[in-house]
């Protein structure tokens, strides 16, 4: 029997109804079409001062087709758009090349919960860069190392809300630190109350430590087995250090309450990779960025409208 590595149970309780309805809901978001109702109003805002021609198609409309577009093909999605029409839910349909020049244009911006106290957690990973799978390896010979699209998130591991999205190709970006004070800075400008910061050891740098210590921000970050106490430009990471050498690992974790960091980042990436996918079908890197943040986003999207629905 597969045992818990230090014999304690450390799920987190949930209420299972509460967790399946949420997720029967996400499904209804796919065919939710309310926003069609305003769609006269919404091109009237959006061409107002507009030069040249003018928008057809409500952002709303586009915004439907990049959620689908994570399963279905741009020229399926002309033909969705144009079964729509057929049975009067949509004035018109739009064309697969319209579509697409939208839909690439997007704005992923993620949906942010009401501002107040919110605790986070940031974490990174990988997604593939094509569909091909190892066939285009074994046929074509394997070119140097092979990359790959390189995501860091920040999340709530409480509501398991996506708060922000970074994504670059592997090794070119900035480092995962650099990413989550970005992001812990962005969410503070906007009225966010970060509590606390749950990080692995990637995130045992000084500079991240001098930050949280700054705004005030309690932290769970894993520290480097060779850390050393000594101060070295970082008075809080010091006691960091000497507290996690004191109790060791299993207390230092168990007070920390480390383990809830997985129920952020890691749930979202197993959810994003395993509803959507984690290969791209965009052709060039600019175009694979902007798809895989569309993942992300997309999903957030999901989310939000199921916790809205049943109000959790």
């Amino acid at each position: 029997m597969k045992q818990d590595r230090w014999n304690q149970n450390r799920s987190f309780p949930r209420d299972w109804k509460v967790t399946n309805e949420r997720l029967v809901v996400r499904g209804e978001f796919l065919l939710e079409l309310d926003w069609v109702k305003s769609w006269g109003v919404e091109l009237e805002d959006m061409n107002k001062g507009k030069r040249g021609h003018p928008y057809e198609f409500p952002e709303s409309l586009i915004k439907f087709q990049a959620v689908l577009s994570q399963w279905i093909a741009y020229r399926g999605l002309e033909g969705v758009a144009r079964k729509l029409e057929e049975y009067n839910l949509i004035p018109k349909h739009n064309d697969y090349s319209s579509a697409y020049r939208r839909i690439v244009n997007i704005d992923p911006e993620i949906e942010l919960p009401k501002v107040g106290t919110i605790s986070t957690t940031t974490d990174g990973s990988g997604m593939k860069m094509n569909s091909a799978g190892e066939y285009r390896k074994d046929k074509y010979g394997n070119k140097g190392d092979k990359k790959y699209i390189r995501v860091v998130i920040t999340a709530d591991p409480f509501k398991k809300d996506l708060l922000d999205c970074e994504v670059f190709v592997d090794g070119e970006g900035p480092s995962e630190p650099e990413v989550a004070m970005s992001h812990l800075e962005e969410l503070i400008k906007k009225g966010f109350d970060i509590d606390k910061f749950w990080g692995d050891g990637a995130f045992d740098v000084k500079d991240l430590f001098n930050f949280l210590q700054k705004y005030g921000i309690l932290s769970a970050i894993k520290i480097r087995k060779n850390a050393s106490d000594n101060a070295d430009g970082s008075m809080r990471r010091a006691r960091e250090v000497g507290e996690y050498k004191k109790d060791g690992y299993k207390e230092w974790a168990r007070k920390k309450r480390y383990g809830r960091r997985w129920t952020g980042t890691e749930v979202i990436f197993s959810a994003v990779k395993g509803i959507f996918g984690e290969n791209t079908r965009a052709k060039n890197i600019p175009n694979m960025i902007k798809e895989v943040k569309r993942k992300f986003w997309a999903y957030q999207r999901m989310k939000r409208y199921a916790d809205l629905r049943i109000g959790a």
